[in-house]
């Protein structure tokens, strides 16, 4: 099926070639062919990132310092390969930090072009010359993210961020499992975005570098920061990065402030409804409240009950650690009865932590310990009450990892519990395994336009309407929870 857009010739099964552009063509299009005229500029835009980074990539080797004088970005005047390539047009989105990412996926994709090269050369040389030592190549542990780049399969943005997210060999790390972790995050890649993809490298990197983890941590506290600067007017500007820790306290805080604003739930406790709907009438905007509630906190902070802050609003982040396995029914403990936990992490945030900083929270009054183990709770209430209790709902909150809803990214405390089964009318149980975490705009599109969620074992299925899909083509709803155990980057020992 093909179609012309105002000179723009595009055949909607998958090229396109264009001539011109006008807005009012676009418009006159049905809804089917708006969608597969997106796809098919998309497939075009991926295929053009692609060749943007080997350029990129070609670039910033004529640069090399190593070059000197004759190095192409300094001759052209300008102090950096980055710095040569923004000029050029093209720089991956328009910032350094956006072209050096496309650089580095070039470059990838350049040196595993040339590995296969040599590999060629060496099985010809093998062919030819059969009595001679065998030629050793031995190509770099992440070529295959370069081999992706080039045919399609993973976007530059993608590989970058795997790449980036699975970090460098260490000890413990080789490039061996660092290679099977490439093979296996390209496949689970595919069709996710950077952000999906560097947390997945992540995850991937802490399930095979456990001795790292510490490390890591450490190195992310080393480079928190907080600047503020006076701008000509007299405002306090400023910019500051957190850790994970003080990260998902910080903004645990700044949601339970302006939540009602950004999408909470819309079912609260009734003692909450009144403050909830306070800030919704509240005349200032929302960064407005988040900016002078923040200084009202630093006013008080060091006289303050914390209990009594803001009435009941306090951080609630909760602290997630795992016991070690074992066959018995409560966790695991040592020989002079503690309990020993293998790893835990904070939730709303992908990475692991430490232990050490599992023990310090644990005695933080700050944080709730949630202990993810069978140790007898009953999670289960059946028909006895309608909504979920705060003990399941902590337990969906792990094992969601906040809205399962596809590209929906909002964290366990924007979400409401979904029945699977309707409650009323329908004879469902308020147990774990029929209830699934929504956020409220998404909970509400699920009830209202016609969409349905089925599990089939521990796998949950998006369906969608008709409206939607003619063929209603179930859509796998994923976990956002480090605790995946069905992911095949945990899977590993």
């Amino acid at each position: 099926m093909t179609t012309t857009i105002d000179g723009v010739f595009v055949d909607l099964t998958g090229s396109l070639a264009r001539s011109g552009i006008s807005a009012a063509s676009f418009a006159e299009l049905s809804d089917d062919q708006s969608e597969n005229t997106h796809r098919a500029i998309a497939r075009l835009s991926r295929e053009v990132a692609t060749y943007l980074a080997l350029s990129a990539a070609n670039v910033a080797a004529r640069s090399d310092w190593q070059l000197g004088r004759e190095g192409l970005a300094r001759k052209k005047g300008y102090p950096s390969p980055e710095d040569h390539v923004q000029a050029l047009g093209g720089g991956g989105g328009g910032t350094k930090a956006d072209t050096r990412r496309l650089i580095e996926a070039g470059t990838m994709a350049t040196e595993a072009e040339a590995a296969l090269d040599r590999q060629q050369q060496a099985d010809q040389w093998a062919r030819e010359f059969p009595e001679s030592p065998p030629v050793d190549v031995h190509p770099p542990w992440f070529a295959p993210l370069g081999t992706a780049v080039t045919d399609g399969t993973l976007s530059p943005e993608s590989a970058t961020a795997i790449r980036r997210g699975l970090g460098e060999p260490a000890i413990g790390v080789t490039e061996t499992m660092l290679a099977d972790a490439v093979v296996r995050l390209i496949a689970e890649c595919r069709t996710v975005n950077a952000d999906q993809a560097a947390k997945a490298a992540r995850h991937c990197r802490d399930s095979i570098d456990a001795a790292g983890v510490a490390s890591r941590a450490d190195a992310m506290r080393a480079r928190q920061y907080l600047r503020v600067w006076d701008k000509p007017d007299g405002m306090l500007h400023g910019t500051f990065e957190l850790d994970p820790e003080n990260g998902a306290y910080f903004k645990d805080f700044l949601l339970q402030i302006t939540g009602p604003r950004t999408g909470g739930p819309r079912f609260v406790e009734k003692t909450e409804k009144e403050r909830a709907q306070r800030i919704i009438d509240d005349p200032r905007s929302t960064d407005q409240i988040a900016a002078e509630a923040l200084i009202e906190v630093i006013k008080v902070a060091a006289a303050a009950d914390p209990g009594t802050l803001f009435g009941r609003i306090r951080p609630s982040v909760k602290l997630v650690v795992t016991a070690t396995d074992t066959p018995a029914p409560t966790p695991s403990r040592g020989a002079s009865g503690e309990l020993v936990l293998a790893d835990g992490f904070i939730e709303g945030t992908p990475g692991v932590i430490p232990t050490t900083t599992i023990d310090r929270l644990i005695c933080n009054t700050g944080f709730i310990p949630v202990l993810f183990s069978r140790d007898g709770t009953v999670l289960d209430v059946g028909r006895e009450q309608r909504l979920f209790s705060a003990s399941q709902r902590a337990a969906l909150a792990l094992r969601d990892g906040g809205c399962r809803w596809p590209e929906c990214h909002r964290p366990p405390s924007h979400c409401e519990a979904h029945h699977l089964h309707g409650w009323a009318d329908g004879g469902g149980l308020t147990n774990l395994d029929d209830g699934i975490l929504l956020c409220a705009r998404d909970h509400l599109r699920l009830h209202n336009d016609g969409w349905q969620i089925t599990r089939t074992g521990r796998d949950y299925w998006l369906i969608p309407p008709s409206v939607a899909d003619l063929t209603r083509t179930p859509i796998r709803l994923v976990s956002a929870s480090p605790l995946k155990p069905r992911s095949p980057l945990r899977s590993r020992a």
